[in-house]
């Protein structure tokens, strides 16, 4: 396994949960919302700024098509054919190979994109459908119980009220987010907006107090939205991580995936936004790996990447990060399942750019 570079910046703050003595990016006065030019975007603080988000692709005629949307990402790292595909810096975890299957019906490609999932209080999968305008409920089958209309959904989390909550407006064609939310309990669920927000959104958690918290593919900012519906501008304006992707809330710390020539992941206090701490897994001139969501163990976060198709296991008590099954063209999502159906404690579920679910079972 490959121990996580550490990145030196302004403040040095210690993360315990994640046991790293990485140091921390002081915000800079960045206003809340404000576009990201091209695909440049800040580091926390760590100096100058870092290109190449591999959401970065281009909207248009084509953006809804594999080639289009599989050239775009490769441009944007130099990935493909003509690669150097060795140049991963982190190896395979210990221990067997996972088994990979596919979880429900296999979609068409591109257009049954599975951005994101979550569970709900019953124990329902709900799965964001970028290009279907809608959200899917799966039972342990695989068979999908019930639909709620949600225009390009992309992050998706239970809140403490029982509720579904998800960043609507994700994706290459949106020119507009909305925070949606929706019973998944009722007999015929219906969305309902709760905010209106910036340009793609596309990650989403929620802490235990009700706030919702979104990442943005054009926002040099996090955003805060409390209970209310409100924006918090003063913490979302101090959480000036740059461009960000993936998100996940473990206790009082959000984790957050910067998806640019350097693949990072960025552990936010929620009580103080603005000393995060920042965690490499590859710097230039490694080949990068663009991440995209995660999710959070006792024991591991595990991190998708869009651009290689892989799922990486980062250990909480060393730091250590290895890629734990690769081959799922443009990873989007990764689940823990434990306790969905029949799944072991090890199972995870894994979404795509390109459609299918996949199950992934370790023991």
């Amino acid at each position: 396994m490959q121990p996580l570079r550490r990145v030196t910046a302004a403040l040095a703050v210690v993360v315990p949960v994640l046991a790293l003595t990485t140091t921390s990016g002081a915000a800079a006065a960045d206003p809340l919302g404000s576009a990201v030019v091209g695909a440049a975007t800040s580091l926390g603080a760590v100096g100058a700024p870092v290109s190449g988000s591999v959401e970065a692709v281009p909207s248009g005629s084509h953006a809804g098509s594999v080639a289009a949307l599989d050239a775009g990402s490769d441009a944007a790292f130099g990935l493909g054919a003509s690669s150097d595909s060795a140049g991963a810096p982190i190896g395979a975890c210990e221990g067997p190979a996972p088994h990979v299957t596919t979880f429900g019906a296999t979609p068409p490609p591109v257009l049954g994109w599975t951005e994101n999932m979550a569970f709900d209080a019953a124990g329902r999968l709900w799965v964001s459908k970028t290009f279907l305008d809608r959200v899917d409920a799966y039972d342990d089958d695989g068979e999908v119980i019930a639909s709620v209309d949600v225009r390009a959904p992309g992050g998706i989390a239970l809140g403490p009220d029982g509720r579904m909550h998800v960043a609507a407006g994700t994706g290459y064609l949106a020119d507009r987010s909305d925070l949606i939310t929706f019973d998944p309990a009722a007999e015929q669920p219906e969305a309902r907006v709760e905010a209106r927000l910036g340009s793609r959104k596309n990650g989403l958690a929620v802490d235990a107090d009700g706030n919702r918290y979104l990442t943005g593919l054009q926002d040099t900012t996090l955003t805060k939205v409390g209970p209310d519906g409100e924006v918090d501008r003063e913490w979302s304006q101090a959480a000036a991580i740059g461009v960000s992707n993936g998100i996940a809330i473990d206790g009082d710390t959000a984790y957050v995936t910067q998806p640019t020539d350097r693949a990072v992941v960025h552990a936010v206090p929620l009580d103080r936004p603005g000393e995060w701490t920042t965690t490499e897994l590859t710097a230039p001139p490694t080949t990068p790996r663009g991440l995209d969501d995660l999710d959070i163990t006792a024991e591991a976060l595990y991190v998708t990447s869009w651009s290689s198709g892989e799922v990486y296991r980062i250990d909480r008590a060393s730091g250590e990060a290895c890629v734990l099954v690769g081959g799922i063209p443009r990873a989007t999502s990764v689940l823990v399942a434990d306790g969905f159906g029949d799944f072991g404690s090890g199972d995870l579920l894994v979404t795509s750019l390109h459609g299918p679910i996949r199950h992934v079972a370790r023991e």
